[in-house]
């Protein structure tokens, strides 16, 4: 009997100190990356999706307090020697409230924008620019998982 009520006060104390359960905000995100791409001998220079969301995960990883998210995919690309036309990043993000949590999507929103932009500008594309009739950039899309 003794055993059972120190354990339940131990359980009292640590859930009225902790933050409570309900009040943290747990959700996915898909950030997707779209572009021309090619094969590698015949359309070297190109964009690469992949290469924009690698540059997004640094980008990331430096806006976002650590702890606060977790990079569970990064993948892109159609098979050996092609540039990538599309690439991936699924990543859950934790926060203690809804306010904290749109902040984590509003810097993720940023930071992909910002890898394509790089990208982008590495390869010397502008917006506008066209590859076999369709646009010549990489484009950024978040979306809830």
């Amino acid at each position: 009997m003794k055993r059972l009520i120190y354990s339940l006060a131990f359980f009292v104390c640590v859930a009225a100190a902790g933050t409570p359960v309900f009040a943290q905000q747990s959700r996915g995100l898909r950030v997707e990356f779209q572009g021309p791409g090619g094969h590698s001998s015949g359309a070297y220079g190109r964009v690469s999706a992949l290469h924009a969301a690698a540059r997004a995960v640094i980008l990331i990883q430096q806006a976002l307090p650590s702890g606060s998210y977790q990079i569970t995919n990064l993948t892109g690309g159609n098979s050996v020697n092609s540039i990538a036309s599309d690439g991936l990043i699924e990543l859950k993000l934790t926060a203690a409230n809804a306010a904290a949590y749109q902040k984590l999507v509003t810097a993720v929103t940023n930071a992909a924008a910002e890898g394509a932009a790089a990208e982008n500008a590495f390869r010397g594309v502008k917006a506008g620019d066209l590859t076999s009739g369709a646009p010549a950039t990489v484009r950024s899309v978040v979306t809830p998982l």
